[in-house]
């Protein structure tokens, strides 16, 4: 359209643009998200009852063990401020590293809902998250559809110096969708900088689950540890397809993954 400039026509759009636009949203050498929050709880996992919710060809350690946590994010590329809550099974990976598996999450971001997704393999959800924190003591709880799925708190401790990673282990999501694409295991492993680890004094920990969110179901036991982390993001190395999965895979997920 005469008159406009190049910008209004469109330009910012086109491959060029959006290249531009992907290199800011993922800095090769930046971070993606800044002191990123996680209030994890580690819990005891029944590997047998867990198995039934895990991909085929993923396994969990022995003895099984998954990380239920609430996580704030107040500075990322893509400039939301949003909460996520979720399951990261700890599983086997060439190497012997422990890697992790994530066969359910919520968030409150519609952005980081349709990245995580589409990109990374992640079951995202829209949910709500409260969250607390102050100098002694950390506080969240986790609702969707009116019913309360999670909840933590506890006081602050001792700063942690050999804690473990919380996100920067080898991932083994599940991407695709139905219809021609076949859903197949990606593996991706996030750079994770630490900023500081401190241990959590458990006050409350509880978890409930309904029809459609049935994390009381994947045999999460006991709390065995937890720590609030606090972390910078990089991309780390980027997703490839590892297996194909069968066409049912995302019939027999539709709960918890999908409804």
């Amino acid at each position: 359209m005469r008159g406009l400039p190049t910008s209004s026509r469109g330009a910012d759009y086109n491959l060029r643009g959006s290249l531009r636009e992907a290199r800011r949203l993922a800095p090769v050498r930046g971070m993606l998200y800044r002191d990123a929050h996680y209030f994890t709880a580690t819990v005891e996992v029944d590997v047998p009852t867990m198995n039934a919710w895990l991909p085929a060809g993923v396994r969990p350690v022995n003895p099984g063990r998954a990380d239920v946590f609430a996580a704030w994010f107040p500075d990322c590329t893509y400039g939301s401020v949003y909460h996520e809550a979720g399951v990261f099974v700890h599983i086997k990976t060439i190497g012997g590293r422990t890697g992790i598996h994530c066969p359910w999450m919520i968030l409150d971001d519609d952005v980081a809902l349709i990245l995580g997704r589409e990109l990374l393999g992640y079951p995202k959800k829209l949910g709500e998250i409260n969250w607390s924190l102050d100098d002694t003591t950390i506080s969240a709880s986790a609702h969707r559809r009116g019913e309360e799925l999670l909840t933590m708190s506890g006081r602050l401790g001792d700063v942690v110096s050999d804690a473990p990673p919380i996100l920067g282990r080898p991932h083994r999501n599940v991407a695709g969708t139905l219809g021609a694409s076949l859903p197949r295991v990606i593996g991706f492993t996030p750079g994770e900088h630490p900023i500081e680890t401190r241990t959590v004094h458990l006050d409350d920990f509880r978890i409930r689950g309904t029809e459609r969110d049935p994390i009381d179901r994947m045999g999460l036991g006991a709390v065995v540890d937890s720590r609030l982390h606090r972390v910078d993001l990089s991309a780390g190395s980027p997703p490839i397809p590892l297996r194909p999965l069968s066409p049912l895979f995302s019939l027999t997920r539709l709960r918890p993954r999908v409804l």
